[in-house]
Order: C-alpha cells, then structure tokens, then sequence
C-alpha cells in the first residue's frame, strides 16, 4: 500500500525517483506529469509503508519500464503547496545504461516516458525546477535538499 494520506483536506505523498542517463550523457527518460498538462517529471513512484526508498526506486523503475538498475541517491525535494494543501518528499536517486533500446512500454500504459535530449532540457517544462538543475550536472558528489513552495 502507499504511503500517502489525507487530513482535513491536506494531502502527504512520499516518492522515488530517477534520473536515468544513457552513458554519454547526452538523454534522459521522463514521464509526463498527469495532474498539469505538458509538464514532466522524472520516472519513479511512491514508497510503500516499510519500503524504503532505495527499495522503492528499484520497484517504480522495474514495474514501469523493465529494467533493473544500480542507483545512487543525489537529492531529496520537499514541495510544500499552501494553497492546495499539499506535502510531497521526494528521494532523487541516479542511474545509467547503456542506451534506452531495452526499456520496454515507452508509451504505453498509466504513464507516458519520453526520451529527451539533455541539451534541450531547457525547452521543457520538468517539475520541480531544482530538478532540471539536478539533470544537467555531469557529476553527482553529495547529496542536495531543496524546499519548494510551489509547483512550477
């Protein structure tokens, strides 16, 4: 079951996600993001009660496009939205492969996947906007903690 709750009208959900990388660095995977149309997120889902997140990246990303991983934690983003009463924290891992020829249902399915040019990241919308940031970088040395008020 996941980990997600309402309370008088507020809304809690805890995720992992991934930035997936071909070996050159030059794309990356993302999903479309259901709740506002045209925005993408990255590929992952939310944890499970006494799944961790590390757990939970490896699961999202077997379920949702066949293939298994070694990842690396980089990030955790908290959003916070006052007005739709909304609290997400979401744990940023990273991975590579080869290539994207072995992931399987790219746009079939609950999700749509789009493989995206690294160097035309800044031509989409990706949510939160710390994570675009995070997809740019070449290297991964520590881990970052970004607070988010809004959405965009």
């Amino acid at each position: 079951m996941d980990i997600k709750f309402s309370q008088e009208g507020y809304k809690f959900n805890i995720r992992s996600s991934c930035i997936i990388k071909d070996k050159k660095h030059k794309n990356i995977i993302l999903t479309n993001m259901r709740a506002v149309d045209g925005a993408f997120i990255l590929p992952g889902g939310r944890l499970q009660y006494l799944e961790n997140s590390y757990e939970a990246i490896r699961r999202e990303i077997e379920e949702e496009l066949g293939i298994i991983l070694d990842y690396k934690l980089i990030a955790v983003e908290e959003i916070i939205v006052d007005d739709t009463k909304f609290h997400m924290i979401e744990f940023v891992f990273y991975a590579e492969l080869d290539n994207f020829d072995k992931i399987r249902n790219i746009t079939d399915g609950w999700d749509k996947f789009k493989i995206v040019k690294i160097s035309e990241i800044d031509n989409y919308d990706i949510r939160t906007k710390t994570i675009k940031e995070l997809i740019k970088q070449e290297n991964y040395t520590e881990i970052i903690h970004n607070i988010h008020y809004d959405w965009a």
